[in-house]
């Protein structure tokens, strides 16, 4: 498995001449997302559950879709806008919302048990829409569990990846949130590529044999 440097190395190297178009595409990601909170104007229970009905409805399906614009990126294809929109199409929306609904719920429900549990769980699931992205056929109940299995032992790679954008992540909020431009798309590709990393370790012989 790649170290942390070698996986933020090799994103690096994968968006040289590239910036353009991934700033492009997390501005009209952002700019949606900021969108539906402008709409948030209501404070009658009617107006909250329309409000989050269509959060529910747009914005998991198109956070999934921004990971996949990065996962089909980290692999070769060019970027392309219309990738962030692909899980409104079709059984990639329905799947998209209910493994985010379903991940949020089991998170919270072990993060009211005790705050690190909820993180641990969080750590776990946190390759599934991936798997759901290359593995459409599945459940969401069964992304989450494959998740859950290939995340054994690597929780904490993942927790140290996240670690070391946290700094960034801090210093693109003091500057008003502007570097997330350029953090966001980096990050994504890392994250991709953590993901590749596991994928790849679960096709050799020895995990074969175990499953």
């Amino acid at each position: 498995m790649k170290t942390n440097p070698e996986l933020r190395k090799e994103a690096k190297a994968f968006m040289a001449g590239n910036w353009k178009s991934a700033i492009i595409i997390t501005l009209v990601n952002f700019l949606i997302i900021t969108a539906f909170e402008l709409l948030n104007i209501g404070d009658s229970i009617g107006m909250i559950i329309i409000y989050v009905a269509g959060l529910i409805a747009v914005l998991l399906p198109l956070n999934y879709g921004y990971l996949m614009t990065f996962l089909r990126f980290s692999r070769g294809e060019n970027l392309a806008l219309e990738n962030l929109f692909a899980m409104f199409k079709g059984d990639y929306y329905k799947k998209s919302i209910v493994l985010g609904l379903l991940g949020g719920v089991y998170t919270l429900l072990w993060t009211l048990l005790l705050i690190v549990p909820g993180f641990i769980k969080a750590l776990s699931y946190a390759l599934a829409p991936y798997i759901m992205i290359d593995n459409p056929e599945l459940s969401a109940e069964e992304a989450i569990c494959k998740s859950m299995k290939m995340m054994d032992g690597h929780k904490m790679d993942l927790f140290l990846i996240q670690l070391g954008f946290m700094g960034l992540g801090i210093l693109s909020i003091l500057l008003l949130g502007i570097p997330f431009l350029w953090l966001m798309p980096y990050y994504q590709v890392v994250y991709a590529k953590f993901y590749e990393e596991i994928k790849n370790e679960n096709r050799t012989p020895e995990a074969i044999a175990q499953v």
